[in-house]
């Protein structure tokens, strides 16, 4: 797998984490699917994309670097994150095996917090997690701070309710 951001201009070619990727206009992405089939179900379409999306790169790098320390996966996918232009991405583990994972975004690409923004910034941690931990994880109290132009959000793994 080919380290970090790579650019070959003779092909057009913009590769992260050996992926191929294009470089586009994400704000507008995100209105466009809001506006086209309504917040909630253009949140739901952007979960179920950017779970699958971190669960799989989890996946890719653990299987290419099995030596990897759960702390060295985030930190390769948080530099990822950074390069694709997502922002500047902190992940801090509880020290406790029960507590929220928190999730930090200073100058996030959006700065929205509900539908498609919301999924895009959060669910591919979701499945970032997923992948490193086991389990299902979902994004809570995800709130974008203005003077600091940072997005927080905690992650925990869901509970089953039981009825």
């Amino acid at each position: 797998m080919s380290e970090g951001l790579v650019w070959d201009d003779e092909k057009g070619e913009l590769r992260i984490l050996g992926q191929r990727r294009v470089a586009f206009n994400v704000e507008a992405l995100c209105e466009h699917l809001d506006s086209l089939v309504a917040t909630s179900v253009a949140e739901v379409i952007m979960n179920n994309h950017e779970y699958r999306i971190g669960k799989r790169n989890a996946e890719l790098l653990r299987t290419q670097k099995p030596e990897a320390t759960v702390q060295e996966v985030i930190e390769q996918l948080s530099r990822a994150e950074r390069q694709v232009g997502i922002g500047v991405v902190k992940v801090t583990l509880p020290r406790e095996s029960t507590g929220a994972i928190d999730i930090e975004i200073t100058n996030p690409c959006v700065k929205r917090t509900a539908g498609t923004a919301k999924a895009l910034l959060a669910t591919n941690w979701c499945g970032v997690l997923s992948s490193l931990f086991g389990g299902d994880f979902e994004a809570g109290n995800l709130t974008y701070h203005e003077a600091k132009n940072k997005i927080t959000c905690k992650l925990s793994a869901r509970r089953v309710r039981q009825t």
